[in-house]
């Protein structure tokens, strides 16, 4: 918890959670104090809904790519990039405004340390890049674009990006197939489509090469058809309870 408080606090994205205070009482027992975040997790908000609107998915998605941008200029890899640790709340009256939770498995590449367990994987198989599982030592910042893409695909098909029966079985199928495309299961548009696609290649070099890349390619696709804060009141007009609100 200490790491992970100690790097996100040097984070000041406004879709990063934020910290605001961390030390230790008398006692010696480490503490931290982060925003309260009434809301809902995409995970929750899939289960919901099933898959999302593709302008939706991309307003949220460039809000995550926002976070993500700003913590890999400071080389700091996530590395748990899904839909559990991302949450849509209310900011300063603004409606699915996002942010990105949990640095806890956070890789800073200006150190050698490594704060995981060895041998360990740390992350969430469905949503963890190939090289990650066959090569976890020599990995940067494009693994968090794999997983954004996971996330994606996700988000518009309402399915993960692979299932099986155990984690080991999920992990096999990511080093080893390619991944499915989102049109298999819903009509998208062509572009988006190959963006999606684009972020899931097995070769980091192949994929997009940065998160501002992957903001830019969705503010083309989506163009004049955003998501407005219009349809995001209608949407969390249905659902008060995720602010805590009376219906």
């Amino acid at each position: 918890f200490e790491h992970e408080v100690q790097l996100t606090s040097q984070l000041t994205h406004p879709n990063t959670i934020e910290i605001y205070d961390y030390g230790h009482t008398r006692e010696g027992v480490f503490y931290y104090v982060m925003e309260y975040l009434p809301g809902i997790d995409l995970s929750r908000l899939i289960e919901t809904d099933g898959a999302i609107p593709a302008n939706r998915a991309a307003h949220i998605l460039c809000q995550v790519c926002g976070s993500l941008s700003e913590a890999h200029a400071r080389g700091l890899i996530h590395r748990d990039i899904k839909p559990l640790n991302v949450i849509l709340t209310e900011r300063g009256g603004l409606l699915d405004y996002a942010k990105v939770l949990d640095f806890g498995l956070v890789k800073d590449l200006n150190t050698d340390i490594e704060h995981t367990v060895a041998d360990a994987i740390p992350g969430t198989p469905p949503y963890i890049a190939p090289e990650r599982l066959s090569d976890p030592r020599n990995i940067d910042c494009r693994s968090d674009l794999y997983s954004v893409g996971a996330v994606a695909f996700n988000l518009l098909t309402g399915k993960p990006l692979f299932e099986g029966n155990s984690s080991m079985a999920i992990a096999c199928k990511v080093v080893a197939e390619t991944a499915p495309r989102v049109s298999a299961f819903v009509d998208v548009d062509p572009e988006l489509d190959q963006l999606i696609s684009d972020c899931l290649e097995r070769k980091p070099d192949v994929r997009p090469q940065s998160a501002q890349a992957i903001i830019d390619r969705l503010r083309e696709i989506i163009g004049q058809d955003t998501w407005s804060q219009a349809d995001a009141r209608k949407w969390w007009d249905r659902h008060p309870e995720w602010l805590g609100k009376d219906a």
